[in-house]
């Protein structure tokens, strides 16, 4: 393939880098000024270091970006395997996966509130068959400090891409490997340790990472179900640069630099392991 088409190939996914790139390099030069965008200045980072709430925040967001990239990723893994070797399953399961792809975060976010809060249909029906005296008694997932409801939004989102993207990667070359060694009987978790989930495994970490970037960084859904305080820092950057004093927007645009500094260490780290599997597949 000549390389001018490459390079046009590779254009849409080059310009969405030098976008974001420009946007953080516009931020991190907000941050260092004042509120009116004047002059230099590192009072905005250095006040992190002085504000509890800015690593209470911090924590928040790695934990709900950590624990819906881990548990959307063992669920995903899980039902691949269950539904491989069925063609209608993988059928069937794609197209399930591909209609929750279809809902907007922002809608899933508020479903879940309807269904999830202190009077919500789930807190209702619990109710209705006794299993609680009151919605008063229903256990607090909305607007909470452990951010549960958040949690549960985006693994509904987010297994079913990632679940995309490994039947992506399920080639009949790696149906055959696995019938290969099924024939040999080895037992379904050894086959899914050995053989399935080194094949997978690229695919797999580029999806974490999408998945690990967007809830790390989202606003929609910490914002309509976690609760005040702590905030996530996307959360925490938007209210501060709503903020009528100009003083508060400096630390706004900090914290949007924190974010990409975040997600970019996590990209650089997912690429060394990438290329690492590559090397070990390929025997490079």
């Amino acid at each position: 393939m000549p390389r001018w088409r490459g390079l046009l190939l590779a254009a849409p996914a080059l310009a969405v880098v030098a976008f974001a790139g420009g946007a953080l390099l516009l931020a991190g030069r907000g941050s260092l000024a004042d509120g009116l965008g004047r002059g230099w200045s590192l009072s905005a980072y250095e006040g992190f270091l002085h504000d509890p709430a800015f690593a209470d925040s911090l924590l928040l967001s790695l934990k709900i970006a950590t624990l819906s990239t881990t548990v959307s990723a063992a669920l995903a893994l899980a039902v691949v395997g269950a539904v491989s070797a069925s063609r209608r399953g993988r059928a069937a399961l794609e197209t399930a996966a591909r209609a929750t792809l279809a809902v907007p975060h922002l809608l899933a976010a508020s479903a879940f509130g309807l269904l999830l809060s202190g009077a919500g249909l789930v807190s209702r029906l619990t109710h209705a068959v006794g299993w609680i005296d009151g919605p008063a008694d229903f256990p607090v997932l909305v607007a909470d400090p452990v951010p549960s409801a958040v949690l549960l939004t985006y693994v509904w989102k987010e297994a079913p891409f990632i679940t995309i993207m490994l039947l992506a990667a399920y080639t009949p070359a790696v149906r055959d490997l696995e019938s290969a060694v099924r024939t040999l009987g080895v037992g379904r978790l050894r086959r899914l340790r050995h053989v399935t989930l080194p094949l997978l495994a690229p695919a797999l970490t580029e999806a974490c990472l999408l998945v690990f970037a967007f809830t790390f960084a989202a606003y929609e859904a910490p914002a309509l179900l976690g609760a005040t305080v702590p905030r996530a820092l996307p959360v925490e950057a938007v209210e501060l640069y709503r903020s009528v004093e100009l003083d508060d927007r400096p630390a706004a645009l900090a914290l949007a630099v924190v974010i990409g500094m975040v997600i970019a260490l996590v990209a650089l780290a997912a690429a060394t392991i990438s290329r690492r599997l590559l090397r070990a597949r390929t025997g490079s």
